[in-house]
């Protein structure tokens, strides 16, 4: 059997540009294990003060960042492709969306607690939404990206003013995806009111895009790393200003208690409209950072943070390449391993049984999360150091590939 070490240092002499690919698979490690933590953590630990909120909204957001990245190198990279390859590129994507949505619908009928929290549906979507875009150069992308972080909470803000839902107390998309009561509600719920709408997730999407575009193999750690900075200052730094010496802050704790909530943190404000989106009756909740806020400022702060641990990686590989090959396997197996989390939950923490079965774990727990992140990294290092690609990714492009050469055959020549 080849050693982590040797396979490693032989891709890496034999490709210039895989450090810098290896460190987006180390990033997709970590969005995946701190969507784990997340999903399976200890409450007060994840929502509360605790250490494991960092990973709360910032770990989906980098996983959503990556999921751009990729589009753009399946599409050719800083050039997009154009010809028969740019159509077979569009209907690759087409496919792996729709696959990848099906897969989390499927998903979410199983009794496992993260029904609301799974991504991949959302995922398919924010695919899907991109294809168009596909032909866009890096500035055209980061313009647009910098544009849609602003516009697009601003527009759900005014959409959802209109729509039938409570502005505190309730959120219309708490049984996202496994309560469908029409076509139009379940499009409702994945643009505007579920956990991750794409009217303010696509930023993440197309911020990721643009990296991809700028040349994710050539870029530097040092410009990464400055870029992400600033973005987390003008995300978590302009929130701040608003929220305390502009006097938002008080403002809403004011318009909580008129509401009759009691027991508001002032330093801990928590927008009761829902996850993933803000409430409509005052303008002041757009300037929260909170994760799963959908607002400009922790989309800002947010994809700050994204590029701040890509530029890490990318600065510590390839030097650091055989400590962090296990969390490099983990992101080279993202899907397979959300997957299994999601049926183990499932399994392990049963929701709907009135006497769970010897062995379970009753609810999320520092116990669950342990078994959910050492297993995986264990499992992802012994399948990878045998097969290139983990089971998940393995069939998804296979049957992406199959659909694309029977629609778009390839170029004989």
């Amino acid at each position: 059997m080849t050693s982590a070490r040797t396979v490693v240092s032989e891709r890496s002499a034999t490709q210039p540009g895989l450090p810098r690919v290896l460190a987006l698979d180390a990033a997709r490690g970590i969005a995946v294990l701190g969507m784990f933590a997340v999903h399976t953590g200890p409450p007060e630990q994840v929502f509360g003060s605790g250490w494991l909120s960092v990973f709360a909204g910032r770990s989906a957001a980098l996983f959503a960042v990556l999921a751009g990245v990729s589009l753009t190198l399946m599409s050719g990279g800083r050039t997009p492709r154009t010809g028969r390859a740019g159509r077979r590129d569009l209907v690759r994507i087409a496919a792996r969306a729709v696959l990848i949505a099906a897969l989390g619908l499927a998903l979410a009928q199983l009794h496992s607690g993260i029904g609301i929290m799974i991504i991949l549906t959302y995922y398919g979507l924010y695919f899907l939404l991109a294809l168009p875009l596909l032909r866009l150069g890096a500035r055209a992308l980061t313009v647009l990206a910098a544009g849609w972080a602003i516009a697009g909470p601003i527009a759900s803000f005014l959409i959802r003013e209109h729509l039938d839902q409570s502005t505190v107390g309730g959120h219309p998309g708490a049984d996202m995806l496994t309560s469908w009561s029409g076509l139009g509600e379940a499009a409702t719920m994945l643009m505007f009111t579920g956990a991750y709408p794409a009217i303010t997730w696509m930023p993440f999407v197309l911020a990721g895009m643009a990296l991809g575009r700028w040349g994710i193999r050539e870029l530097r750690a040092l410009p990464l790393l400055g870029i992400g900075a600033l973005l987390a200052l003008i995300g978590y730094g302009g929130s701040w200003l608003l929220q305390h010496p502009f006097g938002g802050r008080a403002h809403l704790v004011d318009l909580l208690t008129g509401l009759g909530v009691t027991d508001i943190d002032p330093a801990v404000i928590i927008d009761l409209a829902g996850l993933g989106t803000v409430g409509t009756n005052s303008w002041w909740w757009l300037t929260i950072d909170n994760a799963h806020s959908g607002t400009p400022f922790e989309i800002f702060g947010s994809v700050g943070i994204a590029f701040l641990v890509i530029g890490a990686l990318t600065a510590v590989l390839p030097a650091a390449r055989i400590p962090l090959y296990p969390l490099i396997c983990a992101g080279s197996c993202a899907l397979s391993l959300y997957i299994v989390q999601v049926v183990a939950v499932a399994v392990l923490v049963p929701l709907d049984a009135d006497t769970p079965p010897a062995g379970a774990i009753h609810g999320p727990s520092w116990q669950l999360l342990a078994l959910l992140v050492i297993g995986s990294l264990v499992l992802a290092t012994l399948w990878r150091s045998m097969f290139r690609r983990g089971p998940a990714e393995w069939l998804l492009h296979r049957v992406t590939m199959a659909i694309t050469d029977a629609l778009v055959p390839a170029d004989p020549r």
